[in-house]
């Protein structure tokens, strides 16, 4: 039996799997498990290069927030500290990036995100 023909070929008595083989046993299915595989990698690589958004200022809108890379929100949480010298926990970016994800999450919540800058999500005023 030829391996190309068939889904398995017999050596030693015992049957010898291909990929060759199952492909050109089950066409479709190998074309379909290629396509699945094709967009995972297609959406690897978007989520790879794609989420870098722009500069953040204090106009950017949750739903912006949300889609920006972490870099880009520590360099905004850091200027943020500069801006408001008088808060003592503006001072600790990391406190900054936590209220602004509380209030993002709260406007999600009440679906305003993308009305509700990310200075109203600190401030919880939206």
């Amino acid at each position: 039996m030829a391996a190309d023909s068939t889904l398995a070929s017999v050596r030693d008595g015992r049957p010898e799997w291909t990929i060759r083989g199952l492909v050109a046993a089950h066409k479709l299915i190998a074309l379909g498990l290629a396509a699945v595989i094709a967009l995972m990698a297609a959406m690897f690589v978007a989520a790879a290069i794609g989420s870098k958004g722009g500069a953040i200022t204090d106009a950017t809108v949750c739903s912006q927030w949300g889609s920006t890379n972490w870099s880009r929100q520590n360099a905004y949480a850091r200027q943020y500290g500069r801006d408001h010298p008088g808060a003592a926990w503006a001072q600790s970016p990391a406190r900054v990036i936590s209220a602004i994800n509380f209030g993002c999450g709260q406007a999600f919540g009440e679906a305003v995100a993308d009305t509700t800058t990310v200075v109203q999500a600190i401030s919880g005023n939206f």
